[in-house]
């Protein structure tokens, strides 16, 4: 038997390996981003808010967002993520207007984070990457004291 034909199976078995959980989205957010949408704060209402990401890869791996985040009625400002995976589909990492570690994971083309923000309320946010690669959905619910009070709904869009 020749081996040529034995390492060409496994050469193409190896590629075709799947890629790790959330590989799609992690690779979504390395360029530009914009997000788009809007906030609906319990008896506040509902006002628009835009987001402009700017991602890349740290030497280690991890992945590191620098983002201006603009709230209607409220100054710009800016917010910095470092997310890393934190063995098999779980993430772990730091918001810079979170108190604490963010705690996430991923479920397909979908990351599914926890966190608290500084200013009080936890966090659930669900990042899903569209089958195009070219679009994802946010969608963010703020808690406190197990009500929610907040939730924010954007679609980002892949600029770069």
């Amino acid at each position: 038997m020749s081996l040529t034909p034995f390492l060409a199976f496994f050469l193409l078995a190896a590629a075709q390996a799947p890629a790790p959980p959330g590989s799609a989205l992690e690779q979504f957010f390395v360029g530009t981003t914009e997000g788009q949408g809007s906030v609906n704060v319990i008896l506040s209402g509902r006002h628009a808010v835009r987001d402009r990401t700017r991602g890349r890869r740290a030497p280690d791996g991890a992945l590191i967002l620098d983002q201006i985040v603009e709230e209607e009625g409220r100054p710009a400002r800016r917010r910095t993520w470092r997310l890393a995976r934190a063995g098999g589909s779980r993430v772990t990492g730091t918001i810079s207007d979170a108190r604490g570690a963010v705690t996430g994971e991923f479920t397909g083309n979908t990351l599914r984070l926890r966190y608290r923000m500084a200013e009080g309320p936890n966090v659930d946010q669900r990042i899903t990457v569209a089958p195009n690669g070219r679009t994802a959905t946010n969608r963010m619910t703020f808690r406190r004291f197990g009500l929610r009070v907040a939730t924010v709904e954007t679609v980002i869009r892949k600029i770069e």
